[in-house]
C-alpha cells in the first residue's frame, strides 16, 4: 500500500514528466535550458563538485526519484531520462535541495553516440540509474 504523500508526490510528477516531455518536444534545448540552473565553468572537467547535501535533503531526493521513476513507468508517453531529470529538477528546486542535471555520453556498441541525463544530489542519484559507464559533458547546478 503507498502513502498518501507517495500517491500526491507521484501525481505531480506524473504531471511534470507530461510537460516536460512536451518542452522537450516542442522546443529547442536553448529555450529549456533556462529551467537547468547555472552551467558549469566552460572547460570544466566533468560535473560540479556536488552541493553540500543534508541527511534532510538525501531523504527528499530519494523520495523525488522514488516518485519519478514509478510515475515515468505509467505514463502513456515516452518518459526517459530527458523529462526524468527536468521533472526532478523542478521538483528538487521547489523543495530547495541543491543538486546538479547532468548531460553524459557514451558510444554505442555500432559506433553511435548515446545521450543520457541524470540528477544527482550529494552522492545520491535521483533519476538516471547507473551512471557510471556515461562521460559527462555538460552539468547545471542549482543551489538555494
Amino acid at each position: 500500500m503507498t502513502s498518501p504523500k507517495f500517491a500526491a508526490a507521484t501525481a505531480v510528477a506524473w504531471c511534470l514528466l507530461g510537460a516536460t516531455r512536451l518542452l522537450t518536444v516542442v522546443l529547442p534545448f536553448g529555450a529549456v535550458r533556462r529551467l537547468l540552473g547555472e552551467p558549469a565553468a566552460p572547460g570544466a572537467a566533468g560535473p560540479p563538485a556536488p552541493p553540500e547535501a543534508s541527511a534532510r535533503d538525501l531523504a527528499r531526493a530519494r523520495a523525488v526519484g522514488r516518485a519519478v521513476r514509478y510515475a515515468a513507468t505509467r505514463t502513456p508517453w515516452t518518459s526517459d531520462c530527458y523529462p526524468q531529470a527536468l521533472t526532478a529538477r523542478i521538483l528538487l528546486r521547489g523543495a530547495r535541495v541543491p543538486h546538479t542535471v547532468v548531460f553524459g555520453l557514451l558510444r554505442g556498441d555500432a559506433g553511435e553516440l548515446l545521450a543520457h541525463a541524470w540528477v544527482t544530489v550529494g552522492t545520491v542519484t535521483v533519476t538516471g540509474g547507473s551512471v557510471r559507464e556515461w562521460t559527462p559533458v555538460g552539468s547545471f547546478g542549482w543551489h538555494p
